[in-house]
Formats: structure tokens, sequence, C-alpha cells
């Protein structure tokens, strides 16, 4: 049996893109690089994926990424030019360049009390 090769997909050309930099600016990392680096995942494989030439990512990649920026896979991608029905789960996700308002944790922790961060903290 022969196996078919894939063919080559370039990051211009994939409708569902790997987008660290809300959540990177949401948790507040400073030095991405370093931090993504020191969750497991090597140095080119951070580079494509903050310079968002990434075109493929694995499970240990995901599931370091979710858990060194505790989230879930739905807040690392973003969808791009994509025609979908209306009633489509990938509306879920977020489109790409939108969500550049986001604020930052000291920026959403201002108006917050000591007692509501503990209470979100909680998970209550």
């Amino acid at each position: 049996m022969f196996r078919k090769k894939r063919g080559n997909l370039t990051p211009s050309q994939s409708s569902i893109i790997l987008d660290l930099h809300p959540i990177l600016k949401a948790r507040d990392i400073r030095f991405p690089t370093a931090f993504l680096i020191k969750a497991g995942i090597n140095n080119r494989t951070v580079t494509n994926m903050m310079n968002g030439t990434a075109v493929q990512l694995n499970f240990r990649q995901l599931t370091n990424l979710c858990l060194s920026l505790n989230c879930t896979p739905n807040d690392l991608f973003t969808v791009r030019d994509m025609q979908l029905p209306e009633n489509h789960a990938l509306h879920a996700l977020p489109v790409s360049g939108a969500d550049d308002d986001l604020p930052t944790v000291a920026e959403w922790l201002a108006g917050k009390s000591v007692e509501e961060v503990k209470t979100i903290l909680r998970g209550k």
C-alpha cells in the first residue's frame, strides 16, 4: 500500500490559525519567547508560532500551551477568511485580528476587590 504524500501548506493558505498574541497579552507575559521555551516548546517552533508561520502543532505542544497558559485550545486559535454556514461550530472561535482590545491582567483586575479576586480564583 502506497502512502499519499501530503501537499505543502503555507500559513497564508490556512483558515484556522494559531494566534498566541491575545492570550499572552491577557496573561501579561512580557517575554513570550522565553516563556514558551521554558514551557517545553523548542526554539524554532516558538519562532514560527510567534511569527504566525506555524502550520502544524502536535498534541504535546498543544497540551504544554494549554497547561502553561491555563487555557483551552479554543483560546489559542482564530479563524481567517472562512465562509461558514450560520450555525457552524467554528463560529465559536474568534476572528483573526478582532481581539486586539483584550485587557491585560492588570487592567482586568483594576476594578475588582480582593474578595472578588479570591472568589474568582476559587472558581465559585
